[in-house]
């Protein structure tokens, strides 16, 4: 653990040299699209520095992300274009990670890491009656990088008004909110504006439904998933109908999940956290893009990856993948789920959603619900990030990443960029228990018996920075994203630097 007063903590492994980089690339071929069917480990220890490459902050050489569309996400990628392969071509080879840190803390007031602790550089509460959230998939909106909240607590006073969950302002189940950014670069944080409501403290996003449509509420565990910018119009979709969380008149469980997604459309640019509802994406029992994560690519396609979220399939969960025309996302139906691949490798589509096929499995056992995916113009790969459960000698529990040449893979072996047991006593609170005394100060008092964890890796395209591979040396790539912590329930920014 780093001393008292420093703000940085970073995870540093040995670095593989990646030889087959180079063979790799010569392989990669164009992807064929098949025609949809009606039916169908490396040790690692905490410290100042890294070894092997440059690390965030290190002054190495990068550039900025080239290329980058201007109606998507903030990494726009290719599918269905020269130098990338058809799955069962080749193996892909694994991430060698060089190292990870955590940046700053996005949210809350203090970061208490520090001794003593320090201001946050949003100080959501002072700033916007925000004491603490988690989640924060982003996605480039409109000339401004957006991040979606989940869960969000409110402070009991905003600028002297009631600020609490029981005002008509507010959502007595729970309240999410929605921020942006105009920062070109991770210069220490990232800053943060909230849409606020009418005391100037953050909005609660609603979705508006029309007479006879079910609502959609957002109560606990019911957040907007993620965001995407297409046609001029924000989409948004939302996990609804958690009944685990938000049983009739009575006590939720914690980490439930939902049984509904929904895409809905902002209505006057955003700027109230007003939105219409449109259609549903998935729904229990048969769903499987409850929880989803989206990207657009330039042929033309939305991608989406999904998980199955509701009851036991709560972060228990494989990977599926389906993509839908741009141009008609605004419109139900017309999903594209991808069922498998021919004998020759090339990819197939099912218009049922009973008919989609795991892309992503783990072993010993399926732990997919948050995740996020980009294409990396660095490594010429996907980039598959998420939380998992799974505590094996070559994985342990934390944040996975795996690579692939297109959206539905095959996809590389996971490799973990981030140990849950690193984090602890660091920036993630270790429950103080019999026989396991306080070894930090990050839980407020009635919480100091609760486990904090890390999940939500929702990475931020537009800060991304790297170098391709060359003769000499293998591709590298540094991404940022947002990682939760539940205790304290906050959302941080973490960097991690890997080759391949």
């Amino acid at each position: 653990m780093e001393g008292p007063g420093r703000r940085r903590w970073v995870l540093v492994v040995g670095v593989v040299a990646v030889a087959l980089v180079g063979a790799i690339a010569a392989i990669a071929a164009m992807q064929v699209n098949k025609p949809i069917q009606s039916n169908s480990s490396t040790s690692s220890t905490i410290g100042a520095g890294s070894s092997g490459g440059p690390a965030p902050g290190s002054g190495g050489a990068r550039s900025t992300v080239p290329g980058r569309p201007t109606s998507s996400v903030a990494t726009g990628a290719p599918s269905g274009t020269a130098g990338q392969a058809s799955p069962g071509t080749f193996e892909i080879a694994p991430p060698q990670l060089v190292s990870t840190e955590k940046v700053c803390q996005l949210t809350g007031e203090y970061d208490k890491q520090t001794s003593p602790p320090s201001p946050t550089v949003n100080q959501t509460a002072t700033n916007w009656g925000l004491v603490g959230t988690d989640n924060g998939f982003s996605f480039e909106y409109g000339g401004r990088l957006w991040f979606l909240f989940g869960d969000s607590s409110p402070t009991p006073k905003f600028r002297h008004r009631d600020n609490t969950q029981n005002v008509p302002l507010r959502n007595p189940g729970d309240n999410d909110s929605i921020a942006y950014s105009s920062d070109t670069a991770v210069d220490g944080c990232v800053h943060l504006a909230f849409i606020p409501d009418a005391i100037g403290a953050f909005a609660r996003p609603n979705v508006l439904t029309q007479p006879g449509q079910a609502p959609v509420t957002l109560r606990t565990n019911e957040v907007p998933e993620a965001g995407i910018s297409e046609g001029g119009n924000m989409y948004v979709v939302f996990g609804t109908d958690n009944f685990a969380s938000n049983p009739p008149g009575g006590s939720g469980q914690p980490n439930g999940g939902p049984t509904r997604s929904v895409v809905g459309v902002a209505l006057n640019g955003a700027q109230d956290a007003q939105f219409r509802y449109l259609y549903d994406l998935s729904t229990r029992p048969n769903g499987k893009f409850t929880f989803v994560t989206l990207a657009n690519d330039i042929a033309g396609y939305v991608d989406f990856w999904g998980a199955d979220a509701g009851g036991s399939s709560y972060r228990h969960s494989p990977a599926y993948f389906a993509r839908k025309p741009a141009d008609e996302l605004g419109q139900p139906g017309g999903l594209q789920y991808f069922s498998g691949t021919d004998a020759s490798g090339l990819p197939e589509f099912s218009s049922s959603e009973a008919g989609a096929k795991p892309i992503v499995s783990d072993a010993p056992a399926d732990c997919i619900g948050e995740m996020s995916v980009q294409w990396n113009a660095y490594l010429g790969r996907w980039i598959m990030l998420y939380n998992c459960a799974d505590d094996t000698p070559r994985n342990p529990r934390g944040i996975y990443m795996r690579l692939a040449s297109a959206p539905w893979g095959p996809w590389s072996q996971p490799t973990t960029i981030f140990s849950t047991k690193a984090g602890l006593c660091a920036f993630i609170h270790r429950a103080v228990r019999p026989g396991q005394p306080a070894c930090d100060q990050l839980s407020a008092p009635n919480r100091s018996d609760i486990q904090g964890g890390d999940y939500a890796p929702y990475m931020i395209g537009r800060f991304t920075t790297g170098t391709r591979a060359t003769s000499t040396a293998p591709a590298s790539t540094t991404i940022y994203y947002t990682m939760s912590t539940w205790n304290p329930y906050q959302v941080v920014i973490m960097a991690t630097t890997v080759q391949g």
